[in-house]
């Protein structure tokens, strides 16, 4: 299974800062903070539909700010992750490219905490294009744009250091360029940052104004990277009890209760995203995934007539299956019908 890594949608600072002439207003009151963290937890519940209405009215109602156009990219990233297929892109761009947009406009107004926000979402759209690269297009462009991501994040925090939320972005690409540094950072090509990048994590998760959910999130497939299952799974339990209609923890929870070798519990959990999955299986990428990995645990398991009859569920579906996924998954899909054969 590829790790599902998860970057944030949106974030916000309640800190006032002082200046010769008093308080400075905060980038987010109350009222637009309480809004973005509906955004977020829409996605959380895999409610993509509601996350983009919500986005749509935060456009209309703060028209020259780039948090309606941005709340919108990332329903629409994490529809796009949810499903595995990259879906309604030219929309996805436009609305990164808008955000971009009011995130540089000039203001001769603009507070330190602002200009650290519009950093924030230079940033996140920069890391938005790494992740959609990596997924569904070219490795090199995605290398690139988390190398811009990285400059807009630490010129936030020129500018304000106290804008925790902006060690999110760090602390994902510190770690994950890292631990993915293979023979370059056995070279010492690339430094070996990962302590570096959980410590920012750590930090967005403890201090972040409304990032902290996605930095938890993000921590739990370091867990799962440096085999700290036990953590893992913890957390990932918490994280599926609060957000039960959706899907996103329980990913790493069936993750690493397999990695763990407790295949039992991986059963239940696999069976629970395949439930959900069964209603909408969209291209089949996820149902293939949550079948080979089942057949896997009741195989550990000597439960040999449970693991043919989850082998055999693929020739229910095999005609549907897009070109495209097939192609992706052709691997699992062929060691499925040999099991089913037997």
């Amino acid at each position: 299974m590829e790790i599902r890594m998860w970057l944030p949608t949106t974030t916000a600072l309640l800190i006032l800062t002082a200046s010769a002439t008093g308080a400075v207003e905060p980038y987010f009151d109350d009222d637009k903070k309480q809004q973005a963290v509906g955004v977020q937890h829409a996605i959380y519940s895999d409610d993509f539909e509601m996350a983009d209405s919500l986005g749509r009215l935060l456009s209309e109602r703060y028209s020259d700010d780039p948090l309606g156009p941005f709340c919108r990219a990332a329903a629409l990233l994490g529809k796009m992750f949810d499903r595995e297929e990259a879906i309604d892109t030219e929309r996805f761009f436009a609305w990164l490219d808008e955000a971009d947009s009011l995130a540089t406009a000039p203001s001769d107004t603009a507070s330190p905490n602002r200009a650290a926000w519009m950093a924030f979402y230079r940033g996140h759209v920069r890391s938005y294009r790494a992740l959609w690269e990596s997924r569904f297009g070219s490795s090199v462009r995605a290398i690139r744009s988390g190398y811009s991501a990285r400059s807009e994040y630490e010129r936030g925090l020129e500018i304000d250091s106290t804008c925790y939320d902006l060690y999110l972005g760090l602390g994902l690409y510190h770690y994950w360029k890292s631990a993915k540094g293979g023979i370059l950072r056995r070279l010492k090509i690339l430094k070996n940052e990962m302590e570096r990048g959980v410590a920012e994590l750590r930090l967005a998760a403890d201090s972040s104004a409304i990032s902290r959910e996605a930095a938890r999130n993000s921590l739990i497939w370091v867990r799962v990277d440096r085999k700290q299952y036990d953590s893992a799974i913890v957390v990932s339990r918490e994280m599926a009890e609060r957000f039960p209609r959706g899907k996103l923890f329980l990913w790493p929870l069936a993750e690493a209760y397999y990695r763990s070798e407790d295949y039992e519990q991986a059963t239940h959990v696999y069976h629970q995203l395949r439930n959900k999955l069964a209603t909408d299986p969209g291209n089949f990428y996820n149902l293939i995934e949550c079948d080979y990995h089942l057949y896997r645990c009741y195989d550990e398991l000597d439960r040999d007539d449970e693991a043919r009859a989850v082998a055999r569920c693929v020739t229910e579906y095999l005609s549907e299956i897009p070109e495209e996924t097939g192609r992706r998954q052709c691997s699992k899909l062929a060691f499925l019908m040999r099991k089913a054969q037997r």
